[in-house]
């Protein structure tokens, strides 16, 4: 019986194969890559059957290499067709759900079918995470690729449940408020669409009943070859973290629960860690995946819009000894808002380097964004770019009675110029960056669109 991720992969090399000169292309290409045989596969079916025959390692080196070259085969170089990348995209996938298996199978973790209700997973990478999920419950994955940020990440995975002022009842109903949300948005559009508009949205008709909501998902699972999981990677708690709870979902609803890094660090044994370890597994998927997806997203990276053009909801203002906590902040602002409506510096280095950054940087800050989020501390104080150019802009706004713009943050009581003890401040040593994430977010709420 095959896997989700394979009927997936089938589905797609059957739509390839519809396209005959595209389809010879591929397959000959294929065959000279693979050393399939002395001839190209004849169909989508003895394609398929290749890449579950050999070796998922010796599939996931075929393709990466011959990434580059498919543009070519449409004779368009540079530009991959997109049912070509669907194509590549399904073969890596489907080779690194193989691989896990067999290391699951080596070293007897992720064997007990009875706990796919709650995944413990030894990443912190959340596409490798929610691949080694897909592999275990048979879910599937689909992901998405952001040519911007060059992030990849799997779009059928839940994080959160309702905030508490949507006024969900119990956490039964807010994890059926987030997964009629997600069933509302196409898959590819998770990824940068605003999560809590879709929320508000399920609130004002209602949740729909068990039945309703268990069709939906049947339907959506079909629709597009992934089924939802909950995957959860901060130690703070969870309406999920109900047994009973949890179970329903994976046996009723067929939306089981992964947790990775921080959660699943806190409930993993030694020997399961060390079993985990040995596996490498988030190395090794990660080592194909990511290149595979630059590859095939290369052409597109280059048509990014212009900086001056782009519109921050949040902009991001940090030293650079914060570098850590505060990318997991902005990850989390990126999941949220989508990426366009995130500035922050090392996403748009590329972009910003040349000359008269000083001032293009405080009209970014200034002119281009709804919120400037500043996370200080002597370091910020110190520094010539953040505590000077970026610290300016601040200092003007609140000059000219737009406060309300900014929102600042605090790693330690070192003085900062303009700053005083009446100006309240959240201290980032008492939050994740999950929980600092979610109040930039509440406070997005009240700060409407700059004109």
């Amino acid at each position: 019986m095959r896997t989700p991720l394979q009927e997936n992969l089938r589905d797609r090399l059957n739509a390839l194969q519809k396209l005959e000169e595209l389809w010879s292309a591929f397959a000959k290409a294929w065959a000279a890559e693979s050393q399939f045989t002395t001839t190209a596969p004849v169909n989508a079916e003895a394609l398929l059957n290749d890449c579950l025959q050999r070796d998922p390692l010796e599939v996931l080196e075929s393709i990466r290499s011959l990434a580059p070259e498919l543009g070519k085969l449409a004779a368009t170089p540079g530009r991959t067709p997109e049912v070509l990348r669907q194509v590549a995209i399904g073969i890596g996938l489907v080779a690194c759900e193989r691989r896990v298996r067999e290391k699951f199978a080596l070293e007897s973790i992720g064997v007990s079918a009875a706990a796919a209700d709650e995944m413990l997973i030894a990443a912190s990478e959340q596409l490798a995470a929610a691949v080694i999920a897909a592999a275990w419950c048979a879910n599937g994955v689909r992901v998405h690729f952001d040519e911007q940020t060059r992030r990849a990440e799997a779009v059928n995975v839940l994080r959160d449940v309702p905030p508490q002022e949507l006024d969900f009842q119990g956490g039964r109903e807010c994890v059926k408020a987030e997964l009629q949300a997600m069933l509302k948005t196409p898959l590819d559009e998770l990824a940068g669409g605003d999560r809590r508009t879709r929320l508000h949205d399920v609130k004002t008709h209602g949740v729909v009943s068990d039945d309703v909501l268990l069709s939906q998902l049947n339907r959506y699972a079909r629709k597009n070859g992934a089924r939802p999981m909950f995957g959860l990677n901060a130690a703070s708690a969870h309406a999920l973290d109900e047994p009973k709870l949890r179970e329903e979902f994976a046996t009723r609803f067929g939306v089981p629960t992964f947790r990775y890094g921080d959660a699943a660090k806190q409930r993993l044994g030694e020997i399961d860690s060390d079993a985990w370890k040995r596996a490498n597994l988030q190395a090794d998927l990660m080592n194909y995946l990511s290149v595979l997806f630059e590859l095939l997203s290369a052409q597109a990276a280059q048509a990014r819009p212009a900086l001056h053009d782009m519109h921050f909801r949040v902009a991001l203002s940090l030293a650079g000894e914060q570098r850590e906590y505060v990318d997991g902040v902005a990850a989390g602002l990126a999941e949220e808002l989508g990426p366009d409506a995130v500035f922050y510096y090392p996403n748009f280095e590329a972009l910003l380097c040349g000359f008269n950054r000083d001032r293009y940087l405080q009209t970014i800050y200034r002119d281009q964004s709804d919120l400037i989020v500043v996370f200080l501390s002597g370091d910020y104080q110190a520094k010539e770019w953040c505590g000077g150019v970026e610290w300016r802009v601040v200092c003007d706004l609140i000059k000219k009675g737009q406060e309300q713009r900014i929102m600042p943050f605090r790693f330690d009581d070192q003085p900062v110029d303009g700053l005083f003890s009446i100006d309240l401040t959240i201290d980032c040593n008492e939050r994740t960056p999950d929980r600092a994430a979610e109040l930039i977010i509440e406070r997005l709420a009240a700060t409407p669109p700059r004109a």
